[in-house]
C-alpha cells in the first residue's frame, strides 16, 4: 500500500512540473499590461486596466476597460447639450500589437460600453514603460477611437467609361533594393497598430496620480 501511495504522489509530481509547461508554452511571445488610474486638467479621476499578447501562431489577445466618471453621454453627437447619467465605461478586445522599444501600440475593437454607439468603433491604445519603482511615476498613456471611414463610391474619369484605374493594385519599391518589400497602393482602411508611425502618438499630460505600464519586446 505505501508503495501504490508513494508512486500515485510520484506521478502527480511529474505531472505537475508537466503542465505548467504544457499550459503556458507558446505564451512567452512580445507583451504589454499595466494599469492606470489618473486625473487630467479638469481634476477627474479616470481609470485604465489592460493587456495584450503575441501568442506563438502570431495572433493577438488581449483587452482594455477604461473608465472615465466625468463624461456625459449624449443621445446626438451634434448636439450641444448632453443628457444621460454622467460617467463612461468602454471595454475592448485586442487584435494587434507592435512593440518598438519601450513603447508599445495596441489596437481593437470596442466590444461593451454604455455609449452604445462606441460599440464597435476601432480604438488604440498607446503606452511607453519607463521602468519600475519610482521610474514608474514617468510611464505614460495615450488613446484614441477611430469612426470607420466612408466607402460606397468608387473614383473614376466621369468621361471615360472604360475606366477602372481605381481597381488595380500595385506595389511602389525601390527598383535598386532587392531587399525593399515595397509599399502596397491598396492598403487597408482600417484603423490599427500599424497605422501611425511610433513617433507620431502625443501622450496626455497626467496632472495627478499615475499607473505602472510593462512592456516586454
Amino acid at each position: 500500500m505505501k508503495r501504490i501511495v508513494f508512486a500515485a504522489v510520484a506521478a502527480l509530481a511529474v505531472l505537475t512540473l508537466i503542465l505548467p509547461s504544457l499550459t503556458f508554452a507558446g505564451n512567452d511571445g512580445p507583451s504589454a499590461s499595466g494599469n492606470f488610474q489618473f486625473s487630467l486638467e479638469d481634476g477627474q479621476p479616470r481609470y485604465l486596466e489592460f493587456n495584450a499578447r503575441e501568442q506563438n501562431k502570431g495572433t493577438v489577445v488581449g483587452e482594455m476597460t477604461f473608465s472615465d466618471p466625468s463624461v456625459i453621454p449624449v443621445s446626438d453627437p451634434d448636439g450641444s447639450d448632453g443628457s444621460g447619467t454622467p460617467g463612461a465605461l468602454v471595454k475592448a478586445k485586442f487584435d494587434c500589437l507592435k512593440i518598438t522599444a519601450n513603447r508599445a501600440v495596441m489596437g481593437g475593437v470596442i466590444s461593451e460600453s454604455n455609449i452604445l454607439a462606441a460599440v464597435g468603433l476601432r480604438v488604440l491604445l498607446v503606452v511607453e514603460d519607463n521602468g519600475e519603482g519610482i521610474n514608474a511615476l514617468n510611464d505614460k498613456l495615450t488613446w484614441g477611437i477611430y469612426l470607420p471611414q466612408a466607402t460606397g463610391w468608387t473614383p473614376k474619369d466621369g468621361e471615360r467609361e472604360d475606366d477602372n484605374g481605381a481597381s488595380l493594385s500595385w506595389i511602389a519599391k525601390d527598383f535598386e533594393r532587392p531587399d525593399d518589400v515595397g509599399i502596397p497602393s491598396n492598403q487597408s482602411k482600417t484603423v490599427g497598430c500599424e497605422s501611425f508611425s511610433a513617433g507620431a502618438y502625443s501622450f496626455v499630460d497626467i496632472v495627478h496620480g499615475g499607473g505602472n505600464v510593462q512592456v516586454q519586446p
